[in-house]
């Protein structure tokens, strides 16, 4: 076959039909897809209209506003009970062990202070230290935290206890703190508190063990300075107490100790010191520490005879005589914040200030501020009608006691203020309390905000928010002379959340799936539910859905219930509003346009209970109940997704679900679909459904265990809304196919490239050996036919004479050069008559300028050669290239050699890649293709043609860019071999700036498309052997198709390490690497071999070096993002029709032989 050059470039379209068509249909489709996407953005910006459904509470039990009295433990939840009673435990311990507080006398009652009161608007010349002490254990702990770290200036969280064994300290960081405050405020010292406190109880013998002798103290000392160096902590606070007579001595040695070590590095010693204990040497312990921390509270303690906590003539008188033996710029005054209520059995319980007010307001006591000790306090009865008298007495301190605290105390000019403790303070302390607040005048103090808990109404795990949160007031009595609050009155009382949980049926079970459909576990799971007959609730992402809509409608259709768990899965806690809503809406429309039906039910990410603590944790409830959702809990978590064991997650369910406390005991179970391998979530649940059934038990869907029909749980959508159910329909199907495209996309690219490397590689390493057998047999080396080296330059009076020079100094004794001058401007045949006129071999002419391809005609129809070489004008020959290249020719077969082109200006960053690119891409492709007669270019930098073939293949033709490239195809199609010949190096000067390779890659890859396209009717013609059925095809899909789709190789692993990240820090426990995992896998896989395959080109190279290797991954990722480039402007240039010129590069002469 012979195709005759035309001149007329090919894509080349004047009268701009072809744009005029693709563009026709362009908007066309952009019109259709804008369409779909604003009916879908508005379906997500306008909120479903979900009418709300009041769920009755369960008949029977007692509600808030049934009773005059309220039990202050309000939460149910025993762990939390537990931890918020920890100091009264380790008190009463104490007093049962013998080890007692001196009781101290009566205070006489005064009704004002005659000491001098610090003035109500000029502070101190240095700020006093605000400190917050922190709790692992109780979640409003963290928000208060939160809240109020702009306020604080250390803060020191109870993370290390005294243990038994080697190492003496047993700690226990909160990495949620420690990491928002380092992210929150990144230079805020963070001093841990230390204590010695045991299950529970304040451990005497075990600190008495601890610093019985030196070495056990220094043992101590070491391990607390590694910690703080470890962590880059500030320093640590110590608090010990209960601490016996005799072991004084031994503890006033430690801090000695202690502060020494610390001092040299610059860390802080804080220790914590009864307020008024004989026993203590203050002094000493001053003289101790850096700061010493007076906690001036539990005047009357749990433990103890009921009455004030810490009263203002009992504080006053103690921190006075305090400040006579202590430096002020040494002490911190603590100030506390919680309440003790007494019961008539003499045992007090623990209350922070909003379980106190929550206790008043339910009960319908009045609180009452005490002119005496100027302390809150109020009495309720429990279980009592009427006309009993009280048995319950609360005593608790607030904001207004702190402000009278801390007036007084800073008369004293204290360091600072520790605040016991961040989570159970009156919120409104923080309007005088911290920063220079503490100079501020009390008005702040008449709004009480709401604080940090949450109150519950009845039973069930299905939640409904009853009631928000409302501020309370106070009306307060000012002294005008002392600035100190004489009186408090709570007009209002504030309130937090009110949740009423509904659907505690005992004996029913409600099985839930969270995070999927999964393709892979949620069929199986569901086939298990239908072989038992079991209905469930699948809590879906809809993002999951999307991909899988036929697993959400197969749900539907078997009876299940649906819910919302959002689109991505997000923290609904930690995002704005807006885009919750976003979130719910996306995953309702998706389930509206798949099944028919809304859906009322929903479970927010990482909602670990039944009972969110923190209004943080209640937000989304309540944004999800504006919109008409109904909130599902649990209290059964076997957590599967930790994969424990298909054993265990049965036996945690069952037991859980068959269990009597009514604190424990759960209806409804969460296990998980999706999100990871769900294997042993999948292999227990027979066990579940087998062992409850027998036991009695019986499962429902959520709609059942609420008391709602189908329909109002899941309400079919009105006839109205059909156009846009399937619009919608359209728009998640269009994103579902882009997603599964994309995520083939990559599988089958790498896949394809994985295959691609190891078939050139192996293909290439067989070329090589036959390239040896050759060169033993000393194949055609008497073959001596005179050669016409073909030089067509354009302005190239730089590089020219020092490229004829190269040519000159071949060792082949039979060759002619004749540069053709394409129309130069510059001074390029004047250079090369002045250097070569007495030089016989070499033939300059000059011709109008027309094109690179033009000036090749011109140069081989004045030749006399039977080898015609072609040669850049800014390449150097090494000196055996030509005869080289002509002794292939001994072979009749042999139409044209491919010679072994090289980067000669390996000068910067982008040559060296360039140079990687032509060893292990460009050549290694060459040689591999010369195994299967299938090169598809012979490149115009070094390679050499039977002068007859291009004769009768008409030359060149000047209808592409790649004429070279054009040339080899139709030779090839004439039934002669193209052969590679890795001796015959040629240098090039390659483009050393990212935008001139950019110009010449775009030429390369507009010039590969025009001959891909004008030679079309070679691909998959078996006639024209491996060229048509394999080399052709590999341009179309790794020149052409594959510089579009690499760009989403690399998007799926920023992408995934991006959501893998997010996961990670948004949710730690649950977090699992399954996505990333396989990204990686696919994505190292296809590295590993394409370095290997680079190597096996290198190893091909013997004079190549090696160093060029190591920029392999890096030229990879960089060099697709340029192929993407250039392979979308060709395209838009095809489909443009415009002419595309030749773009010459300014050349540089920056061309050596490499070695």
């Amino acid at each position: 076959m012979s195709v005759s050059p035309i001149n007329t470039p090919i894509f080349y379209d004047p009268q701009g039909t072809r744009r005029k068509r693709v563009w026709g249909v362009g908007l066309l489709v952009a019109a259709a897809v804008t369409a779909l996407a604003a009916i879908m953005i508005a379906s997500l910006l306008i909120n479903p209209w979900l009418p709300r459904i009041d769920l009755r509470p369960i008949n029977g039990l007692p509600q808030a506003r049934d009773t005059r009295w309220r039990p202050p433990a309000l939460t149910t939840n025993p762990r939390t009970q537990k931890a918020r009673r920890a100091q009264s435990e380790l008190q009463r311990a104490a007093m049962a062990a013998g080890v007692t507080r001196k009781p101290k006398p009566a205070r006489p009652p005064t009704t004002s202070s005659s000491s001098t009161v610090a003035p109500a608007t000029t502070p101190p010349p240095t700020k006093p230290l605000t400190i917050g002490f922190y709790v692992n254990w109780d979640d409003s702990s963290y928000q208060s935290l939160k809240r109020n770290l702009a306020d604080l200036d250390w803060v020191s969280p109870e993370w290390l206890r005294l243990q038994n064994g080697d190492d003496p300290l047993a700690r226990n960081i909160d990495q949620r703190a420690l990491d928002y405050i380092r992210r929150t405020r990144p230079q805020m010292p963070i001093v841990p508190l230390l204590q010695n406190a045991k299950e529970g109880v304040w451990d005497m013998s075990l600190l008495m063990r601890t610093l019985a002798d030196s070495a056990s103290r220094q043992r101590l000392v070491d391990r607390l300075a590694r910690f703080v160096e470890l962590n880059a902590f500030q320093g640590i606070c110590v608090d010990f107490e209960e601490v016996p007579t005799a072991g004084q001595d031994n503890l006033l040695r430690f801090m000695q100790r202690l502060h020494e070590t610390f001092r040299s590095r610059g860390w802080i010693v804080a220790q914590a010191v009864p307020f008024d204990d004989s026993d203590w040497n203050y002094r000493a312990y001053a003289a101790a520490t850096d700061y010493l921390l007076l906690m001036a509270y539990d005047e009357h303690w749990s433990a103890g005879r009921l009455g004030s906590i810490a009263g203002q003539s009992w504080f006053e008188e103690t921190l006075a005589r305090r400040m006579r033996e202590l430096t002020p710029a040494k002490t911190i005054v603590g100030i506390g914040a919680y309440g003790y209520d007494w019961s008539p059995d003499g045992e007090a319980k623990d209350l922070t200030f909003q379980e106190a007010v929550l206790a008043a307001r339910d009960s319908q006591a009045r609180i009452t501020f005490d002119p005496q000790s100027r302390n809150p306090y109020f009495q309720y009865v429990e279980n009592a009608t009427d006309n009993e008298e009280p048995t319950h007495t609360v005593w608790f301190l607030d904001g207004v006691t702190a402000y009278n605290q801390v007036r007084l105390a800073l008369a004293h000019q204290p360091a600072g203020f520790a605040l016991w403790r961040l989570g159970s303070e009156d919120p409104s302390l923080w309007s005088v309390f911290g920063a220079l607040r503490m100079y501020a005048p009390p008005d702040g103090l008449r709004t009480i905000r709401y604080g940090y808990d949450v109150d519950f109404e009845g039973a069930g795990e299905i939640l409904q928010v009853a009631a928000t949160p409302q501020a309370g007031a106070r009306v307060i009595q000012v002294d005008p002379k002392t600035n100190l609050i004489l009186s408090e009155e709570y007009s209002v009382t504030p309130s937090s959340y009110v949740i009423r949980r509904t659907g505690h049926h005992p004996g029913l079970i409600a099985l839930t799936f969270d995070d999927g459909p999964d393709s892979k576990w949620t069929p199986r799971i569901l086939d298990v539910l239908k072989q038992h007959r079991i209905p469930a609730t699948f809590f879906i992402i809809g993002k999951n859905g999307q991909a899988n809509p036929g697993l959400v409608q197969r749900i539907v259709a078997e009876g299940h219930d649906i819910g919302n768990h959002t689109f991505t899965h997000p923290n609904l806690g930690e995002i704005p509003g807006r885009i919750t809503e976003l979130e719910l809406n996306a995953t309702q429309r998706l389930i509206e346009s798949l099944t028919g039906r809304s859906t009322r039910l929903f479970r927010p990410p990482y909602f670990g209970d039944a009972e969110p603590t923190t209004p943080d944790e209640v937000e989304p409830a309540v944004r999800a109940a504006k919109l008409g959702y109904i909130t599902i809990g649990l209290r059964i978590d076997p957590e599967d997704w930790a994969r424990p064991g298909s054993e265990i997650i049965a036996k945690r369910t069952i037991a859980a679900a068959a269990g009597t406390d009514p604190n424990q005991q759960g209806q409804v179970v969460l296990l998980h679909d999706g999100g990871g391998d769900r294997r042993q979530t999948l292999e227990a649940l027979p066990t579940i459904i087998r062992d409850l059934q027998a036991r009695g038990c019986r499962f429902v869907t959520i709609s059942s265990l609420a008391g709602l029909a189908r329909d109002q749980a899941m309400p079919p959508l009105p006839a109205e809304s059909g156009f846009f159910m399937f619009a919608n329909r359209i728009s998640f199907g269009a994103l579902s196919l882009a997603e599964w495209l994309v995520h083939w996309i990559f599988l089958v690219g790498i896949i394809f490239g994985l295959g691609r490397l190891v078939i050139v590689g192996s293909l290439a390493w067989a070329q090589w050996f036959r390239a040896r057998r050759r060169a033993a047999r000393h194949a055609g080396e008497s073959y001596a036919p005179l050669v016409s080296v073909i030089v067509p330059a354009y302005n190239e009076e730089r590089v020219i004479v020092r490229t004829v020079e190269s040519v000159l100094a071949s060792d082949y004794p039979c060759f002619e050069i004749i540069v053709v001058d394409d129309g130069s401007i510059d001074r390029t045949t004047e250079i090369l008559t002045q250097r070569f006129h007495e030089e016989t071999r070499v033939r300059v002419f000059r011709n109008e300028n027309a094109g690179k391809a033009a000036a090749l005609n011109f140069g081989w129809q004045r030749a006399q050669g039977e080898v015609l070489v072609a040669l850049d004008a800014d390449t150097i020959f090494a000196t055996e290239t030509i005869r080289v290249l002509a002794r292939r020719f001994h072979d009749p077969r042999i139409g044209a050699i491919a010679g072994n082109a090289k980067v000669g200006n390996r000068i910067n960053l982008i040559t060296r890649w360039q140079a990687l690119e032509y060893i292990t891409s460009q050549n290694l492709e060459r040689r591999a293709f010369a195994s299967l007669n299938g090169i598809t270019v012979v490149p115009g930098a070094v390679g050499a043609w039977r002068r007859g073939l291009v004769e009768r293949a008409g030359g060149f033709a000047a209808d592409t860019l790649a004429e070279d490239q054009d040339l080899t195809l139709r030779i090839r199609s004439m039934g002669y071999k193209v052969g590679y010949e890795e001796e015959a190096i040629a240098w090039t000067e390659a483009p050393d700036t990212l935008r001139t390779l950019a110009r010449q890659r775009f030429r390369w890859a507009f010039g590969t498309l025009q001959c891909m396209r004008k030679h079309i009717a070679l691909l998959f013609r078996p006639r024209y052997g491996a060229l048509g059925m394999v080399s052709l095809p590999n341009v179309w899909i790794f020149q052409i198709l594959f510089p579009f789709i690499s760009p989403l190789m690399d998007f799926m692993l920023i992408w995934a390490s991006i959501s893998d990240g997010l996961g990670r820090l948004a949710h730690p426990r649950e977090y699992t690497t399954t996505n990333l995992n396989s990204v990686l896998f696919y994505y190292a896989l296809f590295l590993a071999v394409d370095w290997l395959a680079a190597a096996l080109a290198f190893a091909m190279e013997k004079r190549e070096r090696k160093s060029l290797l190591w920029w392999l991954f890096l030229q990879r990722f960089c060099y697709r993002q340029v192929m993407y480039y250039v392979m979308v402007k060709s395209v838009l240039a095809a489909v443009h029709g415009a002419l595309v010129d030749w773009g010459k590069l300014a050349r540089k002469a920056t061309v050596s032989a490499q070695p």
